[in-house]
């Protein structure tokens, strides 16, 4: 009974926009303004459009626009950007600390060897030991000024 009772009233509440679909606006003969889904006969009238009812839960919201796929292709060349600064700082870091390894050998080996092409061991001179220091502090101030 109340299952059936629920159904015969949603479907009432769903055809009632249906139902005044049309109505009509006229004046009766005593003056007073009349409104009904049948026009009168015998006397003149206008048809009039009603609007439907909002649903019962309220007006309905436009639907949200769409982000614009320029927008991403945006978003993602800086993010992509940013990717490649952070590789670049982390290129550039490495290779400041491979620099700062080496002038500290330099600085702190006076007796520094090295194996030639052939496989022979040779020593480093002084004179060329204070060559190579300075070259890797110039380095070291060109390249990794910015550096900790």
């Amino acid at each position: 009974m109340q299952k059936s009772l629920i159904a015969v009233l949603t479907l009432g509440l769903l055809s009632t926009g249906a139902l005044a679909q049309q109505m009509y606006q006229w004046t009766d003969e005593r003056g007073v303004t009349q409104y009904g889904q049948l026009p009168p006969t015998g006397s003149h009238y206008r048809q009039i459009t009603v609007q439907p009812p909002p649903p019962p839960s309220g007006q309905l919201r436009p639907p949200a626009s769409l982000p614009l796929k320029a927008d991403t292709r945006v978003a993602d060349t800086a993010a992509e950007q940013r990717r490649q600064q952070r590789a670049e700082a982390e290129q550039r870091s490495a290779a400041c600390e491979k620099i700062r390894s080496n002038l500290d050998t330099l600085l702190n080996n006076p007796r520094l060897r090295r194996t030639t092409a052939a496989g022979e061991i040779e020593r480093i001179g002084e004179d060329e030991r204070q060559l190579m220091i300075s070259k890797a502090q110039g380095n070291l101030r060109e390249s990794c000024r910015n550096q900790p």
